[in-house]
């Protein structure tokens, strides 16, 4: 049990990936952390160039922000291990005095759950630190986010009432966590199975399958409908299907979670320079 795991061993080569990981990827970080920030002096400088007038961004830019930056953290986790690939760093890695298993877990550790919540809390912290100093910025986006999740969950009781099918914040949230483990788990094993174009080969993969499954979809669908040509669904039918899509989705995505993340720990065990 000691070789395969030791807890001091583990909280010794955690600090170290932490170090490991700050010094390659601080800029990149920094950067996307406080986009934020770049987004409100570029906005305030091309306001007063073009208007005169002192303008920070609206709530709407900054959620657009909001869904890129967080789209480049997730493509970028191609890149965080990616050089395990390289013959040099990667036998270096190999020969630091840790197990597979720990430095495994502190590949996950690292991957979900630190680089995702740093970024949401440097992010958030300073969209609200520009929403107190600036009368013109508006509320934090947090508030926006609060509300429509509010909105969600009230028209999710709304048709839970109409239905046999319960829809709790749960449902949810685990879909969500689940979809966003597996994406960041996905690049993440192209970032250590690819030696090169690591972000580019992952998007041709999703674009492979969307393809795939677009023609699939192309071919079935008409072929249910001229089986049922009618397509007489009440509400208590329409909310069974609306219920199966849901549980066919939290499905899928546990799938695709362990089934990448046995691809990573495949990887690792595998890896050899």
């Amino acid at each position: 049990m000691n070789e395969i795991f030791n807890f001091k061993r583990f909280g010794t080569y955690f600090l170290y990936d932490l170090r490991q990981m700050w010094q390659r990827h601080s800029r990149p970080a920094i950067f996307i952390g406080c986009s934020v920030v770049i987004l409100y002096v570029v906005w305030i400088i091309f306001g007063l160039l073009f208007t005169q007038r002192w303008s920070a961004p609206p709530v709407e830019a900054r959620f657009v922000l909001w869904v890129i930056a967080f789209t480049i953290l997730e493509f970028y986790q191609a890149r965080t291990y990616g050089y395990l690939t390289d013959p040099r760093e990667g036998a270096d890695w190999l020969m630091v005095p840790a197990s597979r298993t720990e430095k495994f877990i502190s590949m996950l550790l690292i991957t979900l759950v630190v680089i995702p919540v740093l970024f949401i809390v440097v992010f958030f912290a300073l969209d609200g630190f520009l929403s107190l100093v600036d009368p013109t910025f508006g509320k934090p986006l947090v508030t926006g986010f609060w509300s429509t999740y509010r909105k969600i969950l009230e028209m999710s009781t709304v048709v839970g009432n109409e239905s046999p099918i319960v829809y709790s914040t749960g449902t949810w949230a685990f879909l969500s966590i689940m979809s966003f483990f597996a994406n960041y788990l996905y690049f993440l094993l192209c970032g250590i199975c690819f030696k090169r174009n690591k972000v580019v080969w992952a998007l041709a993969i999703i674009f492979a399958f969307s393809t795939l499954i677009s023609i699939l979809t192309g071919v079935l669908v008409p072929l249910i409908f001229l089986h049922h040509p009618t397509m007489d669904i009440d509400p208590m039918q329409a909310a069974h299907v609306i219920a199966g899509i849901m549980n066919g989705a939290v499905a899928v995505s546990c799938i695709a979670m362990l089934g990448f993340g046995w691809g990573v720990w495949r990887r690792i065990k595998t890896l050899q320079h």
